[in-house]
């Protein structure tokens, strides 16, 4: 870049658009990220051209203890959407092969499930491994997560249920119908 010229800094992705659990880790780590200049003033018919610099950015990921921090509903079917939706990212958070492999809006099986698509007041998330039926070390990690981030820390599997702030938080895992897969069901209640 030219002195003289004013420059907008694109930050891209890696650094600003961050999901919160991005500012939590099991252990530190510090990320390069690619920063680019951009001269913003065209206006000597050279155009624009792009500079890299590089810009270290520390990155932490600490799996939460409860709900502090992070519960802040939001979102779609009376904010049950953003519950749902930050738990699994502490779910999936450098947790591969771990995916989402169903949400809300099924128009089968029971309607008073979380997922189906006439609840209004429930949002959920089926988090799983492609092709395995039965528990994986990366189904082991997203429910000890989820848990820790309820305030239950020490679950190892079964059915949780939590209340917080007028919303049902319930975590399946290990139990019938749900030993390939974490489910995590958020229903507004009060």
């Amino acid at each position: 870049m030219r002195r003289g010229g004013r420059a907008a800094v694109a930050v891209l992705g890696a650094v600003a658009g961050l999901s919160f659990w991005a500012a939590y880790a099991s252990s530190p780590k510090t990320a390069l990220a690619e920063v680019w200049v951009q001269r913003a003033d065209a206006g000597d018919g050279v155009g624009a051209e792009a500079v890299p610099a590089a810009a270290v950015v520390p990155v932490v990921f600490a799996v939460p203890e409860g709900p502090e921090g992070w519960f802040a509903p939001s979102g779609r079917n009376q904010g049950t959407e953003a519950i749902a939706t930050a738990l699994a990212e502490l779910a999936l958070h450098e947790n591969a092969p771990l995916y989402v492999s169903s949400g809300w809006g099924r128009t089968t099986g029971a309607v008073a499930s979380d997922h189906h698509a006439s609840r209004t007041d429930s949002w959920a998330v089926d988090l799983a491994v492609r092709g395995s039926s039965s528990p994986t070390p990366a189904t082991r990690t997203a429910a000890a997560r989820i848990a820790s981030a309820l305030g239950e820390p020490g679950w190892g599997g079964g059915i949780l249920t939590k209340h917080i702030s007028g919303y049902r938080v319930q975590v399946l895992w290990l139990v019938a119908g749900h030993f390939d897969h974490v489910h995590v069901g958020v229903r507004k209640v009060g």
